[in-house]
């Protein structure tokens, strides 16, 4: 520990005090510092007495590592590293940010919880960081996930939709890419009853690809009509998760969901449905 040079360079308010120590930005700014016997006696020696210091002192110090301007700490004799307005110190530890702390004073921090930085710049999430209470709803799609991740999408459909699925199925998700193969865990329907329930129709499903009539391969369980049928006020029903058989690879791989129904159109009825489809994309081999 050694102090080989202080000087107040300036008489006014601020006060610019310079110092040279050959102490690291650890011990410099360590509670006590300026109390310790050597690092007193040397300053005494050096002034020729005490070292009157004011609040308003800006001291710029030359240190073991770097350079950089700090605030005195009376009431703990240290200094504390203090970033000029519109600038940045060199005083900053390796790996470490400026935080403003509870009396906004810029502090320097090290970066923890969901996130850590390195003294390159370089950030990583950490690991189990992100949580489900941390992703929106429906905010993940196919192209987000890892292979056999789960995710959900919202379909909105209307009456029309509904009445027309036979003819005209309703895509829930989209083409997954080269090889990969969309596995439909569940189908929730949330069902907002209006006043007529839904008439005739055929069983309803989820399958592979945009055919009519809902002959494509099966991509879920069914519905049966009489159970949308029997459905007079608000409330839920799901399909389950996919069927027993699939297709050949090349009818299901890289291939869209869509919902349609056998038999028949479903004729008279006026509820909408909210649809949340659960799904996850795998490649087989």
């Amino acid at each position: 520990m050694t102090v080989l040079a202080i000087a107040r360079n300036f008489d006014g308010n601020p006060n610019i005090v310079t110092m040279v120590v050959d102490d690291d930005l650890t011990v410099i700014t360590t509670n006590g510092y300026l109390t310790t016997p050597a690092i007193d006696a040397e300053i005494q020696a050096l002034q020729n007495g005490e070292f009157q210091w004011a609040v308003t002192d800006i001291v710029l110090i030359y240190y073991s590592g770097g350079i950089g301007f700090f605030t005195h700490d009376a009431t703990n004799n240290t200094f504390i590293a203090n970033p000029p307005a519109g600038g940045v110190s060199s005083t900053l530890p390796s790996a470490e940010i400026i935080v403003g702390n509870a009396s906004n004073v810029a502090t320097a921090v090290a970066m923890s919880g969901d996130v850590a930085i390195t003294n390159a710049g370089v950030t990583t999430v950490q690991a189990g960081a992100i949580t489900g209470s941390k992703i929106a709803n429906n905010a993940v799609d196919y192209a987000q996930l890892a292979l056999d991740v789960a995710a959900t999408v919202t379909v909105a459909l209307t009456a029309a939709q509904i009445k027309a699925l036979y003819d005209t199925p309703v895509q829930l998700v989209a083409a997954p890419g080269a090889g990969k193969l969309i596995l439909i865990d569940s189908i929730l329907w949330d069902i907002a009853f209006v006043s007529a329930q839904y008439t005739a129709g055929g069983a309803i499903q989820a399958q592979y690809g945009n055919t009519v009539h809902g002959a494509g391969s099966p991509a879920s369980a069914s519905i049966a009509a009489a159970t949308l049928n029997g459905v007079a006020a608000s409330g839920y029903l799901a399909n389950g998760s996919g069927a027993a058989t699939l297709n050949a690879p090349a009818t299901v791989r890289n291939t869209a969901v869509f919902l349609s129904n056998a038999t028949a159109d479903f004729a008279t009825g006026d509820s909408t449905v909210t649809l949340y489809v659960r799904y996850r994309i795998v490649t087989p081999a």
